[in-house]
């Protein structure tokens, strides 16, 4: 809600994967990243009782290059009972899932102002 003014529309409430739908520019390498864009992160969970999300898109972070430390550095809360924090590499492993792949998005979607998906295969609905 709090970037509502500046996107000029709500995110809403939906997870990481309604987020990577309404992000269609892919961004070929993190050389092309700008501070910002988002690294999403799909796998499969270890526990096969827990539902997949579409896309197996369980985590999603905020790209926050800084000098010091090279230019792989995120934005996030990785853990469950963590806090956001910055962290050195977006390259992680993980407890809960495997088979990670990452996927990089530009935010200039939503920076010209707009929000919505350009998933075919998954309807997002109010409510």
């Amino acid at each position: 809600v709090d970037l509502q003014r500046y996107f000029g529309f709500c995110i809403g409430g939906w997870n990481q994967a309604y987020q990577f739908d309404t992000l269609p520019i892919v961004v070929d390498s993190l050389e092309d990243m700008r501070p910002g864009d988002l690294i999403f992160v799909s796998g499969k969970y270890y526990d096969a009782s827990r539902t997949p999300k579409p896309h197996d898109m369980t985590h999603v972070e905020i790209y926050f290059p800084l000098a010091a430390f090279g230019s792989t550095q995120t934005i996030g809360s990785r853990y469950r009972h963590g806090c956001v924090q910055v962290h050195k590499d977006y390259r992680f492993e993980s407890k809960t899932y495997y088979d990670m792949q990452y996927h990089l998005r530009s935010i200039d979607t939503w920076l010209q102002g707009t929000c919505r998906s350009h998933c075919k295969q998954h309807r997002w609905q109010n409510g």
